[in-house]
């Protein structure tokens, strides 16, 4: 059986479940996927990305889904809820720790009012966590709760 990459996996359900555009905040190679994307005209995604998802991006455009980039990633949360609500279901991307918990306010609205919006969290890998770093958002104490 062939292997595939949880990141591959995740947006082709995505695609085929309907869902056309994820949003996220934009950093470090998302710029890139963002042009390309734009180029190829692919559908739509949005996202508030820091380090630990970048490399999820480069699944974007693969499964022919478009990326929108926001401010922040509470923005984020709004546009990809506003989306969900005009066509049926959205994804939204950030990064662990603040980004995830920035995006809380307007997915708390979409759980409220049963709004199909789905949470992406990038995280260290486990190779990052084991070795006891003082990574971006942690304290280098291996805790990652």
């Amino acid at each position: 059986m062939a292997e595939i990459r949880i990141g591959e996996y995740l947006f082709r359900r995505l695609k085929q479940m309907g869902i056309e555009t994820a949003f996220g905040v934009p950093g470090g190679n998302a710029a890139s996927t963002n042009s390309r994307s734009a180029k190829k005209g692919i559908l739509t995604i949005f996202s508030a990305v820091a380090d630990y998802e970048l490399a999820l991006l480069n699944y974007v455009e693969p499964a022919g889904l478009n990326w929108i980039g926001t401010p922040n990633e509470l923005v984020g949360a709004y546009a990809a809820d506003g989306y969900a609500r005009l066509k049926g279901a959205s994804a939204l991307v950030t990064t662990f720790g603040p980004g995830e918990l920035s995006a809380l306010c307007g997915l708390g609205g979409s759980f409220c009012e049963m709004v199909p919006v789905l949470h992406i969290v990038g995280y260290p890998s486990f190779a990052a966590q084991a070795s006891g770093q003082i990574l971006h958002h942690t304290l280098g104490d291996k805790s990652y709760e």
